[in-house]
């Protein structure tokens, strides 16, 4: 059946409508926002807006059990050209891209916040607290930093922000790093 011209848009049509224009917007955001939102198109990343209590975003929505970038309810009403909220895809993308174990890290958050950064400060720069600017200059490489991140990142992200519930690596790094120490903890009673 043909929609009559002037038909009403469903509102699943202007989610769609909606999104369609923050990719557009995220394009224009330098080489990070192109990649990110020719990965949602090579991908074929649902989007959509879901219900969240302590983020902006995340890339796999609970109550539907659905994996995708999923914007807060709560920036449904927000324009799509809205720079932050462009970043907020890209951060959802890099974690679609990390997989499943360094997206639930505090290594694959951090990576992911220095992208989001990164999108942010594009010519015209948004200014952004120093807490972001001590964030993008963190070494996600380093145990030090990660634990740092998470200061940082609940101080960012607010009280509610579960961060430290995330392993610093990637699950199958953090149990070998327990392992070790708890092994060397070990020897050196052993020996003493």
């Amino acid at each position: 059946m043909k929609k009559e011209m002037g038909a009403p848009v469903s509102e699943k049509g202007r989610e769609k409508i909606w999104f369609e224009q923050a990719l557009a917007t995220l394009r224009h955001l330098g080489p990070l926002g192109q990649a990110s939102a020719e990965y949602i198109r090579q991908h074929g990343i649902r989007l959509g807006f879901s219900r969240q209590t302590h983020s902006g975003a995340s890339w796999f929505d609970w109550r539907r059990l659905r994996y995708g970038v999923f914007l807060s309810m709560r920036y449904a009403g927000r324009k799509p050209d809205n720079r932050y909220l462009c970043s907020l895809l890209a951060h959802e993308v890099k974690h679609l891209e990390q997989g499943l174990l360094r997206a639930l890290s505090v290594r694959g958050e951090l990576v992911a916040w220095q992208l989001q950064y990164d999108i942010l400060t594009q010519p015209p720069a948004q200014s952004l607290s120093d807490a972001w600017q001590q964030l993008r200059a963190l070494d996600p490489g380093s145990r030090a930093d990660l634990k740092q991140a998470r200061v940082l990142m609940k101080e960012v992200g607010g009280p509610g922000y579960r961060i430290d519930r995330l392993p610093l690596w990637p699950l199958p790094a953090e149990v070998a790093y327990r392992l070790t120490a708890a092994v060397r903890r070990f020897c050196r009673f052993w020996r003493a």
